[in-house]
C-alpha cells in the first residue's frame, strides 16, 4: 500500500505530460499522420496576426430564430388551390408543392399562373401539401 499512492501519482504525471507534448499534424491529401520537422516549426511558417482572417461585426441582434428568416424570393408556377384565402396551393414547373398562407384576402384562380414572392411561416397551420410559406406579393402572369 506504501508504494500504490506513488505509483498512482507518477502513472498521473506521466499521462498529464503526455498531453502537452507537441501536437501531431494530419495531412489531408493522405489522412496519414505526420510528425512537423523543426524546420516546419520555424517563425515563418505561422501566419502573421494581419494574415488572420477576422469576423465582421453584427449590425444588429438577431430578430427571432433565425433560421426562419430566409427569404425564398420570386416562385413562379400554377395555382392549384385558390380563392381568396388565407390558403393557397402552388405548384412550379419543376413539380416542387408550395403551401401558401395570407391574410390580405388576395384572389387567386385555380390554374392560373403567377408569380409570388414569400418567406418562410411562422405560423403551425396546414394549408395543404408542399412548403408551408407566407405569401407577401402575388402577380398574375399572361
Amino acid at each position: 500500500m506504501r508504494y500504490a499512492v506513488p505509483a498512482a501519482l507518477a502513472a498521473m504525471l506521466v499521462v498529464l505530460a503526455s498531453g502537452c507534448a507537441r501536437p501531431e499534424h494530419v495531412n489531408p491529401a493522405n489522412r496519414a499522420l505526420s510528425t512537423p520537422s523543426s524546420a516546419s516549426l520555424s517563425a515563418s511558417s505561422e501566419p502573421a496576426v494581419a494574415d488572420v482572417p477576422r469576423p465582421s461585426a453584427p449590425t444588429a441582434p438577431p430578430n427571432g430564430p433565425t433560421d426562419q428568416n430566409k427569404p425564398t424570393g420570386w416562385i413562379v408556377g400554377t395555382v392549384t388551390a385558390g380563392g381568396t384565402g388565407p390558403c393557397y396551393g402552388l405548384e412550379t414547373d419543376d413539380g416542387v408543392q408550395y403551401a401558401l398562407h395570407s391574410t390580405a384576402g388576395t384572389r387567386l384562380d385555380r390554374g392560373a399562373r403567377v408569380r409570388v414572392k414569400g418567406t418562410p411561416s411562422r405560423l403551425r397551420i396546414n394549408c395543404g401539401p408542399g412548403k408551408l410559406l407566407d405569401m407577401t406579393v402575388a402577380e398574375p402572369l399572361r
